[in-house]
């Protein structure tokens, strides 16, 4: 199966480094409660995993950034869709970077800042939505064949990177007025598709 959704979610505080407790990750794990959120929110529905789609979170915490942490729902084994589980085989996978093996078949971590990601994905014919609070309304958007969903972390998205992904195709796209978390925008932007795809309209 080939990746039809894909997320990418710049994590300005997010642990680089196996040593992060498992009972502080909003605290030492710098936010990786939000990172588990949002990757549940990406690939997991009731019973079952969205085997199309992968997200991508780009680690800027401390000691060692950056690093790219991907999870794939094609490949992805045994991994249980709740903040401690999913936290805890990213420390499995970022220890295991360092010995220079894998983890889980689904999880690949590299030492990959957000601008060559973008630069990689690009390459690949993706097309990029930037969620913006000036952008356009997502519902009234025509979603590309496979598109790249680009969001901030509870900080927000750099105007640096942004600026970066504006030289590729690309489109800024809003949820309105509200300003949701990042995990929720993910489960909101999985559900506008999922409604799109049952009308045929993507």
């Amino acid at each position: 199966m080939s990746v039809r959704r894909e997320f990418v979610v710049f994590a300005r505080k997010a642990a680089t480094a196996p040593d992060f407790p498992l009972s502080d990750l909003p605290g030492r794990g710098g936010r990786m409660d939000l990172v588990a959120r949002c990757i549940c929110n990406a690939l997991w529905v009731s019973h079952n995993l969205r085997r199309d789609t992968r997200i991508h979170i780009v680690a800027y915490g401390r000691p060692n950034p950056p690093i790219c942490i991907t999870f794939d729902g094609r490949t992805l084994k045994k991994v249980s869709p709740d903040e401690r589980n999913i936290a805890s085989w990213i420390k499995k996978a970022l220890g295991s970077m360092m010995d220079g093996e894998r983890a889980n078949p689904g999880i690949e971590v590299r030492r990959m800042g957000f601008q060559e990601l973008i630069r990689e994905l690009g390459a690949e014919g993706r097309f990029f939505y930037v969620m913006h609070e000036r952008g356009k309304d997502v519902e009234e958007v025509e979603i590309k064949e496979k598109p790249v969903f680009v969001l901030g972390d509870h900080i927000g998205l750099p105007k640096k990177e942004e600026s970066f992904v504006e030289r590729f195709p690309h489109e800024k796209v809003s949820l309105g007025n509200i300003s949701y978390l990042t995990s929720q925008c993910i489960t909101i932007i999985h559900y506008i598709l999922d409604r799109k795809a049952l009308k045929g309209s993507w």
